[in-house]
């Protein structure tokens, strides 16, 4: 009668599989421990701008309209000008166009304000995708905490940076 002696512990394969494994979710989990006003600063920037651009698109592809970037306390909107607080509506969903900070895409955002240099907030294209006011250099500031990033638009090439 020969009996099988039970086994304690584990291979050393179980332990590097566990260890490999510990290491990809530590690799994973790293970037959330980083400085979250500085990421949250980083996503409505890329929003801004990104909508920013849209905008422009907007304005050359439809030139019998003008297009107007709107920002509020909340976040962002495109309109036309003739219908100034109505957001459009993106051609492939039907939802507006909006982004509300701490929301949707935004949702990464939540603690983040938005102000620029302009006296009302819009911003209105012309049909060749530069500002239609080339009075000045549009300024928008996105803020959390004590980081920011600042978007300029060149009025005459409608430049974004």
């Amino acid at each position: 009668m020969n009996r099988a002696r039970k086994q304690f512990g584990f291979t050393l394969v179980e332990l590097m599989l566990t260890l490999a494994i510990l290491a990809t979710l530590a690799t994973l989990a790293a970037p959330m421990l980083g400085d979250n006003d500085t990421l949250q600063v980083n996503v409505a920037h890329r929003l801004l701008v990104s909508d920013l651009e849209y905008a422009q698109i907007l304005a050359i592809s439809h030139p019998e309209d003008e297009i107007a970037f709107v920002i509020n306390a909340d976040g962002w909107y495109i309109a036309e000008t003739k219908t100034i607080d109505t957001p459009l509506l993106d051609g492939i969903t039907g939802d507006p166009i909006l982004i509300l900070l701490g929301e949707g895409p935004a949702s990464s955002a939540f603690n983040v304000s938005i102000e620029s240099n302009l006296e009302e907030h819009i911003i209105v294209f012309d049909q060749n995708g530069s500002l239609s006011n080339f009075t000045q250099v549009v300024e928008i500031t996105i803020k959390s905490g004590e980081i920011y990033s600042v978007v300029q638009i060149n009025p005459t090439t409608g430049t974004i940076q």
